[in-house]
This record gives structure tokens, C-alpha cells and sequence, in this order.
């Protein structure tokens, strides 16, 4: 029989550890279809042109800024000429090596690179130089947290208030210093405090909205709800949604949120995946579930719980030759997979 409460485990997991990817550092929407990709690119490449020509012009007209050199070094790093980017900053640096936005700009463009020991060095030297900038006890949070120490985490967050009360990306880290160190309580607090801060921090309605589906509370809906006043459409969020009716039974509901899921994300392989177990594990629909976990499949040749969920279905409807092939593609993929091990076993059996 199949072991619902390990998808579940699998399914929450999934969830958290895609979504804490948000916390640090900024990060895209995701695949969509290749059409829509390619207006994007072109979109985002004209609009750079202009933004490089546009920025150069001012450059020309106060070269001693180091503010316009940091501009352009963005520029450059979202057209990927990480060499260029520094150079900028650089330049920035050689005009006043104790500007605070250029020591930011390193530790960010350093932070998104995981270089922990440089991006250190040079926020020791920023709190010596702006001993009350909130913004370098805020990176020294993200650093702390990165490195795995959420106890220095928390004190720099703490540090970061009280130099700014409003500066809703602390109290965004105090919050998830706390999930780590196990206080639900405060980390509620504390996103709450951020999104208040800044109604449109999408991260924290996020987290608010993991933390209330932990909690089996709906209010988890309306933080993910709020989250996608933010960012329409967003895949995290509406994932969320889908889980959380998906557990709490709302099955007509959890089918329209990951058909909309397939068609806004038609790569999202998890939305084909939750169709399909949907259809199986409470409709007992096991050949429209095959199709789904097909799709997911599709897109995921390596998705091994979807070969053996499929390879579940073709078992339930008595095909054992590709119930079996099944099985035996996700061990091929996953050697440890007891799931797929036990389902050969059955079909010996």
C-alpha cells in the first residue's frame, strides 16, 4: 500500500526547501513556456540597451559618482559580464573605498556567490567605518545565516533594528532565525512585523503562509493570497494554495489550483505530479492519474517518484509487466528508493 504520510513529508519539504531560497538573495519565476521566454529575453535585452545608454550618458557627465558605477555594475551582472560588474565596483571603490553603498554592492554581488570569508572581511571593515548603518548588521544577519549560525543571525538582526525600526528585511531575518532556532511563535511575529513594514514583502507572506499550513490554521491561505497580490500569478505561492487544499481535502480546489499551476507553469513539474496523486490516491481515477504522472515525467526524465507512482497505477489496474518497468526506472534513477524496491517485491510477491 502505498505510504501516504511519506509523500506528504516529501511534499512539505519540497515546498520549504524551494521557498527558503527566496530569504537571501532574489530569484526568478521559474520556467515558463519557451515562446514566452524569448518575448521576455528580447523584452529585458531592449530594455538594457536603453538602461546601458542611458547610464553611460551620466557617467560621462560626473565620472567622479561612484552611485552611477554601481548603477551600471547591476546592469552588467543581469547581462551576465560578472567581469564587467566588478570592474564597476572597483572603480566605484577607487573614488571612496569607504562608501557605504560600494561596500554593500561587494558584499552582495560577493554573497550571491557564496565567497563567506571575503564578504566578512569586508563587512568588518563597513561596521568600523558606519558603526550605526542598519544595512551592515542586516548582511551581517544574512551572512550569519548562511554560515548556519542563527544565534549571531538574530543578534545582527536585532543590531539592524535598532539602528532603523523600520527596516522590514531585519525583522524578515529575525523571523527566520527563529524557525531555525524552533520559536514559531516569534518568527510569526517577526514576518508579520516586516510585511508591515512593507506591505508588498512577498517572502514574508510566504513564510507566514508555510508556518499557518504547518500549523493546519487557513490562515495560510490568506498569506499565500496576499503573496500573489504581490507577485500575480507567482508559482510559490499558488503551490502553496494547492497543498494546502490538497491536505485539507479541498479536492475540487486543489485541482483547479494545479490546473492553473500547469498552464502559468507548464514546466513545473510538482503541479502534473499533485494532479496525478489527486487522482489516484483519492479518486481511484489510476489511468487519468497515469497521464499526469506521465507529463511530469516529460518534463522530468529523472523523477523517479513519478515512475513510481505510475508504475503504482499500471499495478492497481493489473498491468505487472509496466508496473514493473516502472519500478525498476526509479530504482535506476534512485538506488535507495524503499517505495520502488517494495513495490517489486509485491509484484514477486
Amino acid at each position: 500500500m502505498y505510504n501516504y504520510f511519506i509523500f506528504l513529508m516529501m511534499m512539505k519539504q519540497t515546498i520549504v526547501y524551494s521557498l527558503i531560497l527566496l530569504i537571501l538573495l532574489a530569484c526568478g519565476e521559474g520556467t515558463s513556456n519557451k515562446e514566452g521566454d524569448t518575448h521576455q529575453s528580447e523584452v529585458l535585452d531592449s530594455t538594457e540597451d536603453s538602461a546601458m545608454q542611458s547610464i553611460n550618458e551620466k557617467i560621462r557627465k560626473d565620472i567622479n559618482n561612484p552611485d552611477l558605477y554601481l548603477e551600471r555594475s547591476l546592469i552588467y551582472e543581469a547581462l551576465g559580464d560578472n567581469q564587467a560588474a566588478v570592474d564597476d565596483i572597483d572603480r566605484a571603490l577607487r573614488i571612496d573605498s569607504n562608501y557605504l553603498n560600494t561596500l554593500i554592492a561587494q558584499v552582495n554581488f560577493l554573497l550571491k556567490r557564496g565567497d563567506l570569508n571575503t564578504t566578512s572581511n569586508i563587512l568588518s571593515h563597513a561596521q568600523r567605518k558606519h558603526p550605526e548603518a542598519s544595512i551592515v548588521y542586516e548582511k551581517l544577519s544574512e551572512l550569519y545565516l548562511i554560515a548556519d549560525n542563527n544565534k549571531k543571525a538574530l543578534e545582527n538582526a536585532d543590531l539592524a533594528v535598532k539602528y532603523d525600526k523600520y527596516n522590514a528585511k531585519a525583522y524578515y531575518l529575525k523571523g527566520y532565525s527563529f524557525i531555525q532556532l524552533g520559536d514559531t511563535a516569534k518568527s510569526i511575529s517577526s514576518f508579520q512585523t516586516a510585511a508591515e513594514q512593507n506591505p508588498d514583502y512577498y517572502e514574508a507572506y510566504i513564510q507566514l503562509g508555510i508556518i499557518y499550513a504547518s500549523l493546519d490554521d487557513p490562515l495560510a491561505l490568506e498569506y499565500y493570497n496576499n503573496a500573489l497580490e504581490v507577485r500575480p500569478d507567482n508559482k510559490e505561492a499558488l503551490y502553496g494554495i494547492g497543498m494546502y487544499q490538497q491536505e485539507h481535502e479541498m479536492l475540487n480546489e486543489a485541482l483547479e489550483t494545479y490546473t492553473t499551476l500547469t498552464k502559468k507553469h507548464p514546466e513545473f513539474r510538482e503541479a502534473y505530479f499533485n494532479l496525478g496523486f489527486i487522482h489516484m490516491f483519492y479518486l481511484k481515477l489510476y489511468s487519468q492519474a497515469k497521464v499526469h504522472f506521465t507529463e511530469a515525467i516529460e518534463i522530468d526524465p529523472n523523477y523517479f517518484e513519478a515512475y513510481y507512482n505510475r508504475g503504482y497505477c499500471h499495478e492497481l489496474l493489473g498491468d505487472i509487466g509496466n508496473a514493473e518497468k516502472d519500478f525498476n526506472k526509479a530504482l535506476t534513477i534512485r538506488p535507495d528508493y524503499t517505495l520502488a524496491a517494495q513495490g517489486l517485491t509485491r509484484l514477486k510477491e
